[in-house]
């Protein structure tokens, strides 16, 4: 039976610890010594330190513990949806905007144009969305990933 969502475990209005595990797929690893291939994966540990470290900066989410093994990593993170909402509408769409810029070759976070903030902080419908999005720990699980995945796929 699978495991229900994240989403259906904890109230996204309320503070939460939270234990996340993400997998690699088709046996790959993610860090270490893969055996199959003889290639050493270690550096992609320091890939993913710091990328925690800049979205910590960025959402509601305090990183709490983690731990990066071979083909996979836990973390343990506390949702803080109190501070997200204590941001002004200025501050949530300046983070998001750090967060995702807009297409960039590099992935790395940027710094956005204080008219693309503006424009974003007049939307507030956005700004409600993107608020919550700011200590929903799967949209930290993904702007964590997805960038590490692409990263190791052109490796690969």
């Amino acid at each position: 039976m699978p495991r229900p969502p994240r989403c259906d475990q904890f109230s996204p209005e309320q503070i939460s610890y939270c234990h996340l595990i993400q997998r690699c797929v088709r046996r790959a690893y993610l860090a270490g010594f893969d055996p199959v291939s003889g290639k050493n994966y270690d550096f992609r540990r320091q890939w993913i330190r710091t990328r925690m470290e800049r979205l910590a900066s960025v959402f509601g989410i305090d990183l709490l513990a983690y731990a990066i093994l071979s083909n996979h990593m836990h973390l343990v993170v506390r949702t803080r949806p109190d501070v997200v909402e204590s941001w002004s509408d200025k501050e949530v769409s300046l983070r998001w905007l750090r967060l995702f810029p807009g297409r960039r070759l590099d992935e790395q976070l940027g710094e956005p144009t204080m008219a693309d903030v503006e424009a974003l902080a007049s939307d507030t419908t956005k700004i409600k969305e993107i608020r919550s999005r700011l200590s929903n720990p799967s949209w930290f699980m993904k702007a964590l990933c997805e960038p590490i995945a692409r990263l190791a796929n052109r490796q690969d």
